[in-house]
């Protein structure tokens, strides 16, 4: 069963306009592009790209349409007042999640109605702590309270369905921490795109079982991303704040109770920025900076004792930023591996599955 929230107004567009707003919105952000382009423009010369490929006779037509059609109905909106970022519906965002995966493990499928997940052993014994259903999760509802929540308001709504922890293999909290400085999509290579699929597809497979995914875009500083804007992402004229994103890992990682908790850093070059005590940003684009390698060394120590594993996915074969990559990995008593971009998504998934076990 496939559940969204229920739109009064419109229904979804047409299935062709949907495919083809999926496709471009994985392939959003893997290009170079001008500095201050709007989400909405990103969107549509990706768009138009897609049109193209798949054989329109007019592709910048095909393209206006569809971005129309799916701003008028709803399924991409403004992600704020008074801003041009766009999020995506929760529906539109699981399509294109799912092509993502589907990608990566191309011989999965789903079983019950979800994908494998990493970990799991035996049906669901629910004993943990009570707390509402999250979006996107399996409807295994504690009937009792959602029962009792729905008395005691007068009415039954899905903010009142309750759910219980439990264990079908330990659960994991998944902290993705997301190179987004420019080098990710310089020098001709497509670096950024698997990283953004990789989003995605974790999202989509995490999601579905109760597990927790926090992604976070690191470039001058560390930023969560909600689900919603994952599909926008984009790589930023910017440094390489390793440290910031080692910390924003800890922070959440400490807070997900008694869970496994791992970080997955995805970069493709040495540390070259540090936030320091006063907030400014302090960089070095050469790298091999003390300051910069002593903040980072000490951010992975603190992952390390806050109890979290770490692995590193380096994407370039530069041996210098190689080795820094390797030291970082052994301060956290972590891994670190070298891979090529086009099987990053596969190798962090296979990785995932593997460990968990």
């Amino acid at each position: 069963m496939r559940y969204a929230r229920a739109r009064p107004d419109a229904g979804p567009p047409p299935a062709a306009a949907l495919a083809l707003a999926a496709e471009a919105l994985l392939h959003l952000g893997e290009r170079p592009e001008p500095e201050g382009l709007a989400d909405e423009e990103r969107l549509r010369q990706v768009l138009e790209d897609a049109a193209r490929e798949a054989g329109e006779a007019d592709p910048g037509a095909a393209a206006t349409a569809t971005l129309d059609l799916l701003r008028n109905r709803g399924w991409i909106e403004p992600a704020g007042a008074a801003t041009p970022r766009l999020q995506a519906h929760p529906e539109l965002l699981r399509l294109a999640a799912l092509r993502a995966l589907r990608a990566l493990l191309p011989q999965a499928r789903p079983s019950g109605g979800a994908w494998p997940r990493a970990g799991v052993r035996g049906p669901h014994e629910p004993h943990g702590p009570e707390r509402p259903w999250r979006w996107g999760e399996p409807l295994q509802l504690d009937a009792a309270a959602t029962l009792k929540a729905g008395l005691l308001r007068g009415g039954l709504t899905l903010a009142e369905l309750r759910v219980r922890e439990g264990e079908g293999g330990r659960r994991s909290a998944v902290a993705l921490l997301l190179d987004c400085s420019h080098s990710m999509v310089l020098y001709g290579a497509d670096r950024f795109g698997p990283a953004k699929r990789l989003a995605l597809a974790l999202h989509h497979w995490l999601g579905r079982e109760g597990d927790r995914l926090r992604v976070v875009c690191f470039h001058d500083v560390a930023v969560p991303v909600p689900p919603e804007r994952l599909p926008f992402l984009r790589a930023l004229p910017s440094h390489t704040n390793t440290a910031a994103a080692l910390e924003a890992a800890r922070e959440w990682l400490r807070r997900q109770g008694d869970v496994r908790r791992r970080a997955v850093l995805v970069t493709d070059g040495r540390p070259t920025a540090v936030l320091r005590p006063d907030g400014r940003v302090y960089k070095n684009a050469w790298g091999r900076d003390p300051e910069i390698e002593r903040a980072t060394h000490a951010a992975a120590a603190r992952l390390r004792r806050a109890g979290a594993e770490l692995d590193v996915y380096m994407l370039d074969d530069e041996p210098q930023a190689l080795a820094r990559v390797r030291e970082l990995a052994r301060t956290a008593r972590g891994r670190a591996f070298q891979v090529d971009p086009g099987q990053l998504g596969r190798r962090v998934l296979t990785d995932l599955m593997r460990t968990a076990r």
